[in-house]
């Protein structure tokens, strides 16, 4: 962008030293035409001369004076014609110490603080622009790192469920386990209790039969049974009883 306005600057220099140099040519223009103004202002003079001249001739000199004026005219506008090529020397140098003087004016004091203005946008922008791509980068390695923070957190996610479902087939193989242990138990008391309450049931028999055998006994033999017939009797009778095991 420097380069474009250094260029742009140098363009506007030369338009203006065109413009500087034009007014030498004016100048010369000018004074061309003074001349031809002068050289006509003689050739009137020299034109009034001839027609008092033609006024004492005869009516064939005047025809003759009449050609005269016309090959004056011929000259007089042969005169007119300003010069192709004029330069002042003087209106030069003045044109080209105009120009130097404003190009170091404005190579003093305008084109440094415009170019360093230009410098500092320019550096600007190309920070902006450094910042801007730092800060896209930056935000597609976030971008990326959430990304696999997400692919983790679902794998984590998927992980867990699984666990859920080992532990849950787990706790149902235990809860299972532990039903059949229980009702293993339950029927082993149940069993015990029934064995015991057999027992108890047996028991209370054995006390009535020994009771009856005794008082039949009794009514037999006529006599009272010692304590150890007593328990012969109840033993036998026990022995004669069927087993329900």
């Amino acid at each position: 962008m420097v380069l474009k306005l250094t260029r742009l600057s140098v363009l506007c220099l030369l338009a203006m030293g065109a413009f500087c140099v034009s007014p030498a040519s004016s100048y010369a223009d000018e004074k061309a035409k003074s001349a031809v103004a002068a050289e006509a202002s003689e050739s009137d003079d020299a034109t009034v001369l001839v027609a008092a001249n033609s006024e004492v001739h005869d009516e064939e000199d005047v025809v003759g004076d009449h050609d005269h004026p016309a090959a004056a005219d011929g000259h007089d506008s042969h005169a007119n014609t300003p010069p192709l090529l004029s330069f002042d020397i003087g209106s030069a140098v003045c044109n080209i110490a105009i120009f130097l003087g404003v190009f170091a004016i404005l190579s003093k004091f305008v084109w440094p603080p415009i170019l360093s203005g230009l410098k500092a946008r320019e550096d600007k922008i190309s920070g902006d622009l450094e910042n801007a791509e730092r800060i896209n980068a930056e935000a597609r390695s976030l971008l990326s790192d959430y990304q696999t923070k997400l692919d983790e957190a679902a794998n984590q996610v998927q992980g867990m469920l699984a666990e859920a479902r080992r532990d849950a087939e787990t706790n149902g193989q235990r809860i299972v386990a532990d039903a059949k242990a229980e009702a293993e138990r339950t029927r082993d008391r149940a069993v015990a209790d029934i064995e015991t309450a057999k027992k108890v049931a047996l028991a209370d028999l054995a006390g009535q039969t020994s009771d009856m055998a005794m008082q039949v006994a009794k009514s037999v033999v006529g006599r009272e049974l010692r304590p150890e017939d007593h328990a012969d009797l109840i033993r036998q009778s026990l022995d004669r009883l069927p087993s329900n095991n």
